[in-house]
This record gives C-alpha cells, structure tokens and sequence, in this order.
C-alpha cells in the first residue's frame, strides 16, 4: 500500500490567535478577526454552516495579512449582480490555514451557534 499518510496539521488555540467570529450588521455577514497575527504570513480560510432547511453551505478565501486590524467580512450567501442572503443560518465554523514566517502551517477554527438576527 502506497498511499501517502496524511499529516495531520498542528493546531494553534483561538485564544494564542486572538481569534473572534462574530454576526455583521443584519445578520447577512460574519466578521472574523484575527487579533494577534504575530509572525504570520498567510491565512487563508474555509467559512461552514447551514442555511434554512439545514442546507450545507460554505466559502472560502484569503485575509490579508498586511492591514491593521486582521479581519475579513464574509458575506452569508451569493453576489453577483445582487445578492442573495442565506436566511436561517446556524451552525457557523470557521477553519483558518495559518503559514508563519517559518514556513510552518497551523490550523486553527472558530465556532458561532447562530445570527442574532435583528
């Protein structure tokens, strides 16, 4: 058997990061935060929850690094010409794929139960 073993990617605490993720105005985005960004070059994101009628939903970007504070607002559904907002969202997880100055890449995740929808 050749297949390659997985290596499991260590993980750094939300608390180490400073790590926050939080329901934007109206309920339509989330706003993760990224407080102590010490020695990272990199952090790319993967954003999971479920919408109305526990439809798995998801997405995916970058942070960027070199702006005060470390944040992105990710918007809860799809845009193109206009937006469709996900209604009934629960379940929210953030995975963030953190690269250091050393090369090395961390892992580390954040949940939210639910929206406080306004």
């Amino acid at each position: 058997d050749t297949t390659p073993t997985e290596i499991p990617i260590p993980t750094i605490s939300a608390e180490d990061l400073d790590l926050t993720i939080e329901a934007g105005p109206l309920g339509r985005t989330v706003i993760v935060t990224v407080g102590n960004p010490e020695g990272i070059t990199a952090i790319e994101y993967e954003l999971s929850y479920t919408s109305e009628g526990d439809v798995p939903r998801g997405a995916i970007g970058q942070i960027d690094v070199n702006k005060k504070p470390v944040r992105a607002e990710i918007t809860l559904g799809t845009c193109s010409d206009t937006c469709h907002y996900d209604k009934g969202v629960a379940n929210i997880k953030v995975v963030l794929k953190i690269t250091k100055e050393d090369g090395n890449i961390y892992q580390a995740e954040a949940t939210l139960d639910s929206l406080e929808e306004e």
